[in-house]
């Protein structure tokens, strides 16, 4: 019986896979785009794979430190579901910046128009949102990421009544809620709840009594906290079938702790309300923070001791310690400031998951440091 031999060369990819395989073979890069981008770049600034270019048409003016940003996107981009948001991307002194921002604007708006808009509080001594207000003009282009987010209406019937609670501009994905269901006509019975410093800082306050006059069923309490205070259950206890809402919070991260506390004192399921985390949130586990750690980065022999309770980010401690590790977003969403851990136990404080004790890589902006940590930075 003779044996037969047969010669193959090396396997093929799977047919999903050969576009790859031909443009890392021929190019040394994952795409034929990504190999062309420098290439559209030079005629085209701020060019990119992976994001949708979009044209500033205005730079509008809320509050003395509140601005929003009128967009036209490139016409392939999806569109959006009111409450998402999206990842901005300029170009600053030769380095691309990634932020990201709630749309304000509704859906119908967008569809009506082309236009999206973008609300953004100004952060005192931040590199990025005073930048954009000081430096981006009518014509400027910028890059804009497919819409994300699941902070929607989507979650909960239609037949629920809501309440919506805003702490300054928070309110921006409840605006675009707002303004969707005033162009829809919509019966449903909203609260809305506007927290503000003062009575100069609230946002929106126009179009918001235009929507209490086109929906029936809305009714808006202004929230004065010079006046009334932080938000706490004497501020809901009032509404009407506050059990039977799905409750919508959103603005700065002590505001919403103190508002699903306040919910939980009255009895409203955890599952009825709904919010969303951008960066580091409030650490319900704090109290388990008992004691003082030491985070070493290793690669700069940097060293900066802990105290005790502190939830700042790695990143944020980076940042302070003289360090300037790349980020982007800073709400862990564009994974930009991956790291490697070399030991110790973090804190994820998006997903409220901890570490393994050895190497693994994590996000600065959303880790703080449950025990003594080193980090390769």
């Amino acid at each position: 019986m003779t044996a037969t031999h047969s010669q193959q060369g090396p396997a093929l990819p799977a047919a999903g896979g050969i576009g790859r395989w031909l443009a890392e073979t021929l190019t040394t890069r994952p795409s034929f785009s990504s190999y062309f981008a420098p290439f559209m770049q030079y005629w085209q600034p701020g060019w990119s794979t992976h994001a949708w270019r979009a044209a500033v048409m205005q730079i509008r003016s809320e509050l003395s430190d509140v601005y929003s940003l009128v967009l036209k996107p490139d016409s392939r981009w999806a569109g959006f579901v009111a409450g998402q948001y999206v990842q901005l991307t300029v170009e600053k002194d030769g380095a691309f910046c990634t932020r990201t921002f709630s749309i304000s604007s509704s859906p119908a708006h967008w569809q009506t128009t082309g236009l999206i808009e973008l609300t953004i509080r100004e952060q005192v001594g931040g590199r990025i949102t005073p930048w954009l207000r000081q430096h981006l003009h009518a014509n400027s282009v910028v890059n804009i990421s497919a819409a994300q987010g699941e902070f929607t209406l989507q979650q909960v019937p239609e037949h629920r009544p809501l309440l919506l609670i805003a702490g300054g501009s928070g309110l921006t994905p409840l605006h675009s809620m707002l303004q969707q269901l005033s162009s829809e006509v919509s019966a449903r019975e909203v609260h809305l709840l506007v927290y503000a410093r003062d009575s100069q800082h609230f946002l929106f306050q126009q179009a918001l009594l235009g929507y209490e006059t086109s929906l029936s069923n809305l009714s808006i309490q202004w929230m004065d906290s010079e006046q009334v205070g932080f938000i706490d259950e004497s501020h809901l206890q009032p509404l009407q079938r506050l059990l039977e809402c799905d409750v919508f919070v959103c603005g700065p991260s002590p505001m919403i702790k103190a508002a699903r506390d306040a919910l939980r004192v009255l009895h409203v399921a955890d599952e009825r309300v709904h919010f969303e985390y951008f960066g580091a949130a409030p650490l319900d586990r704090v109290a388990q923070l008992d004691a003082s750690r030491v985070v070493q980065f290793s690669r700069s022999q940097h060293v900066l001791d802990v105290a005790q309770a502190s939830n700042q980010s790695l990143l944020e401690m980076a940042e302070q310690s003289g360090l300037n590790p790349v980020s982007g977003c800073r709400i862990g969403v564009c994974h930009q400031c991956i790291c490697q851990k070399e030991r110790g136990v973090v804190l994820n404080t998006r997903t409220g998951e901890y570490s393994d004790t050895g190497p693994e890589e994590i996000q600065l902006c959303l880790s703080v440091p449950v025990t003594d940590v080193v980090v390769s930075l």
